[in-house]
């Protein structure tokens, strides 16, 4: 039996249709496939073609939807790390989340960076994923971005560079190191930043 059969559709609610398109196109990103099409979706999610119409208004809205379930995911691996512990702690905590969150992101951000010039919606989502992620990076280096009661906006501007998809991005796709080593350097990176902008007595 096909997953396009009547009896595999009836299985589905709206909804569920819906989230399988969804994830089908993020699928296709993900192993970065060429642009897919209306049909290459449809096949991953086992619906018809006419069914990607039925849910999305053209592939504009279900390129929009999909960075709103990709965002929602990436957001959802940004975790808490407490400002208290030793500088060098949350460094280690930084950079463990920022290769979780490239690996989430690897593939998937180069499409929605090609579409954000196009596609409002997709670049007004990216961005607020981007400001929860320097909001985080803000409460996890409090007391060093703190200076004489204002914040440093400059030095969380490098911390955000430095931790973030483009830098990581650079390192292992451009670059070609393996993970490890890409962490490495990050780590290395963020603690010159530090050393650098230490108070000076």
């Amino acid at each position: 039996m096909s997953d396009d059969s009547p009896v595999r559709r009836r299985r589905r609610n709206p909804e569920q249709t819906r989230k399988a398109i969804v994830d089908a196109l993020l699928s296709a990103m993900k192993e970065r496939q060429a642009i897919p099409t209306a049909k290459d979706i449809a096949a991953r999610a086992g619906v018809s073609e006419r069914s990607v119409f039925v849910h999305f208004a053209g592939l504009d809205d279900l390129s929009a939807a999909a960075t709103e379930a990709q965002s929602e995911y990436v957001e959802s691996l940004v975790a808490t790390v407490d400002a208290a512990l030793p500088l060098e702690e949350r460094i280690a905590a930084v950079v463990a989340q920022s290769a979780e969150i490239f690996a989430a992101q690897r593939h998937p951000r180069l499409y929605g960076l090609m579409e954000s010039n196009t596609m409002p919606a997709v670049d007004a989502r990216m961005r607020l994923t981007d400001k929860r992620i320097r909001e985080a990076l803000a409460r996890v280096f409090e007391p060093e971005l703190t200076r004489d009661g204002a914040p440093d906006g400059e030095l969380l501007d490098l911390i955000e560079a430095t931790a973030g998809w483009a830098f990581r991005h650079h390192l292992m796709d451009r670059r070609g190191l393996p993970q490890q080593a890409a962490s490495r350097a990050i780590t290395r990176a963020l603690g010159a930043l530090f050393a650098d902008n230490a108070p000076r007595h």
